[in-house]
């Protein structure tokens, strides 16, 4: 027997799909079922006028949405269908398929939207992840040696013994989790 897919899920997958990219703030999602029609719809509520005009992030939700209506199809032989509402409450679901298409159909378009999609997500990452890090190390290591007084090699030398045990511990909690 199959198992059947979770589709109250796809709002939440959708946010953390999306949220690698954009501030999740942005939109508002929900899952609804016309039992009509026998199909479900993927509804995306814009909270922010800029991403309406934002070809990366049509591109990323027509994307999304395809995906989803393939294992839906395969699985369960129900249909997906995305619509993107502005935030005004305009249906902007023409625009979703036909700005977001272009860049999925279309080889020369999609590799470049691959391209600023990876920058985007990059730099997304750095400054959510990397930078608040960083600058903490750097403020600490300033005020070990700057104002405590300790030698500069010995404070380097405490936090790169610092940082390899964190890389171990997480190693460690990463390897028990699976």
């Amino acid at each position: 027997m199959a198992r059947r897919p979770d589709v109250e899920s796809i709002p939440a997958d959708l946010d953390r799909f999306l949220g690698s990219f954009f501030n999740s703030r942005g939109w508002r999602s929900e899952i609804k079922f016309d039992p009509a029609e026998d199909r479900l719809y993927l509804e995306v509520r814009l909270e922010s006028r800029k991403l309406s005009a934002d070809d990366r992030f049509l591109s990323l939700v027509e994307y999304f949405a395809r995906a989803q209506d393939a294992v839906l199809r395969q699985q369960t032989g129900l249909p997906l269908q995305c619509r993107l509402y502005a935030t005004d409450g305009r249906e902007l679901t023409t625009v979703l398929h036909t700005r977001g298409s272009s860049y999925l159909d279309d080889d020369a378009r999609g590799s470049g939207m691959r391209r600023r999609l990876a920058w985007l997500g990059f730099r997304r990452r750095f400054f959510v992840r990397v930078a608040p890090g960083a600058v903490l190390w750097a403020a600490a290591l300033i005020f070990v040696v700057g104002v405590v007084g300790v030698h500069a090699d010995v404070a380097f030398g405490i936090a790169l013994l610092a940082l390899g045990i964190q890389a171990v511990a997480l190693f460690i909690l990463t390897s028990r989790s699976r």
